[in-house]
């Protein structure tokens, strides 16, 4: 009987879904070297500079996150939903992915609820579209980070009370306190196993286990 009362389970999509290779690359590659090439520097000074802004501006503003800003802020000509398009083949899936996306999809409702700009965020999550519900990003529709009243916006659009879903990401802050707080039912994604908690999991077939058996 417990098991019937969630509807909804929400994914988080870099780090849980997909490993943060497409995102350092862009970000800590493609990025340094098209500033590199536009300003006429070197690359390691390029990234000096662009590493500099990134830690100026931190990753709680949400111009962290926006690919426009960073392109527009060091006036480089070029289409930032082309550039990701180009780079796209470099996504990738955990490996247990599919998998659990598979056994949960007849049993819940499957969102995505990410902190990814829209334009990161259907890139990413291309390779797993007819999985989901819907996929929010909460910067793009919200205009607001992951937090206790995004989590809140996010089961209003659903229709749907906090405790009907469960979000899990590799976030303990973003993903797991922050959720808490909200009233939804969350789990931490802890992959090297570094912290012990009872809503804790090592990866997302333990996830989809306690789901199936009703242990949340």
């Amino acid at each position: 009987m417990r098991m019937q009362r969630i509807s909804t389970v929400s994914f988080d999509m870099d780090g849980t879904l997909v490993t943060p290779s497409f995102a350092n690359l862009i970000w800590l590659e493609v990025l340094p070297q098209l500033v590199s090439e536009s300003w006429g520097i070197g690359i390691d000074e390029a990234k000096a500079q662009l590493f500099a802004d990134y830690k100026s501006i931190g990753p709680n503003r949400m111009e962290w996150y926006d690919l426009s800003y960073w392109t527009k802020r060091y006036r480089l000509e070029i289409n930032p939903r082309k550039l990701l398009l180009e780079y796209k083949e470099a996504v990738t899936l955990y490996p247990e992915v599919v998998e659990v996306l598979e056994d949960l999809r007849n049993r819940f409702d499957l969102i995505v609820t990410s902190n990814s700009h829209r334009l990161f965020l259907d890139v990413t999550s291309e390779p797993l579209d007819g999985y989901f519900k819907r996929k929010f990003s909460t910067i793009s529709d919200f205009g607001m980070m992951k937090d206790t009243a995004s989590y809140r916006r996010v089961c209003e659009e659903l229709g749907i009370k906090p405790n009907e879903m469960v979000h899990v990401g590799d976030s303990l802050e973003l993903d797991y306190v922050r959720a808490r707080r909200a009233g939804v039912r969350a789990f931490y994604l802890d992959r090297e196993r570094k912290k012990l908690g009872r809503r804790f999991i090592p990866d997302l077939r333990e996830l989809r286990n306690r789901l199936l058996e009703g242990r949340f």
